[in-house]
């Protein structure tokens, strides 16, 4: 097959996955959150919450990645994940330095992701998923989930945002350097390329229709659950319009959930799993 870095064509079936996963896809790019953080429009305290929040995740990605690389079977793959590991571990540090720039103590994050405080539901289910999936599930599952997914719709994600991101420098409580911008650029670059690849790890490992049916309900279920995430955290810190514009770095976690707004779900059970997928998309 030659190298996993040598992109090779899509047979019918991946056009089939990228048509089935193109209305979650697009609900991410178009949703709330990209829409606004891409005109700056988000408030200091609702980009806080995405970060405080989405910590714990960010922080055990690399692990994700690590289960997976339990199951590779040839020497390309296994590359390209211990790669990304090697990557997404860097991440981890960028994103501390994102919330040190927006005023966040690094405690915060730390005692979140060490389980010291409570995780947000959406957040955690968002990461059971993907434990499930790297342990239990087939690796065409798991990285189409992971690698091709995640890091597939937070390389569009970033490079949406990144302009607007850079205009927070403006605000005050913000401190825009290159650290603090690190982890937004990074995955712009990065990823860029990431889940090119991934696809070409499930293209291989993918071998019989009900694996590609697998690998394409793996995908959209983590990016449901990542839409979930990331609104549930960047609501977190919703405040009243006239608290819109804060006047320093402070957030006290008694304003976080004064202006709770309703968060509509998607089918969690997620019927298609059981063989429905077929009538639906093939």
């Amino acid at each position: 097959m030659g190298s996993m870095y040598e992109l090779s064509p899509h047979p019918v079936w991946v056009d089939t996955m990228h048509k089935f996963l193109q209305p979650y896809w697009d609900g991410l790019l178009n949703g709330n959150f990209a829409e606004s953080a891409s005109r700056t429009q988000l408030t200091v305290d609702e980009l806080r919450g995405w970060i405080l929040h989405m910590y714990p995740f960010i922080h055990t990605f690399p692990k994700f990645l690590a289960e997976a690389l339990i199951k590779v079977e040839d020497d390309d793959s296994r590359s390209f994940l211990i790669d990304n590991i090697r990557v997404e571990k860097a991440h981890a540090q960028h994103w501390l330095w994102m919330a040190d720039g927006f005023g966040l103590p690094r405690k915060e994050l730390l005692d979140l992701a060490s389980g010291n405080q409570p995780v947000l539901r959406d957040v955690q289910s968002l990461t059971d998923w993907l434990w499930y999936i790297n342990t239990k599930g087939s690796l065409a599952e798991a990285v189409a989930a992971t690698s091709f997914a995640i890091e597939g719709v937070t390389g569009d994600l970033t490079r949406k945002t990144l302009q607007g991101f850079m205009g927070y420098a403006d605000v005050p409580g913000v401190v825009m350097d290159q650290r603090t911008s690190r982890w937004m650029r990074s995955h712009a670059r990065y990823d860029d390329e990431h889940p090119k690849v991934a696809l070409e790890v499930v293209k291989r490992y993918a071998i019989t229709e009900r694996l590609q049916q697998k690998a394409m309900l793996a995908a959209k279920r983590s990016l449901q659950l990542l839409d979930l995430a990331m609104t549930t955290s960047y609501r977190a810190y919703s405040r009243a319009p006239e608290q819109l514009i804060p006047n320093s770095g402070e957030h006290r976690m008694s304003d976080r959930r004064k202006h709770d707004i309703p968060i509509a779900f998607p089918d969690r059970r997620f019927v298609e799993r059981r063989g429905k997928l077929v009538s639906s998309v093939m």
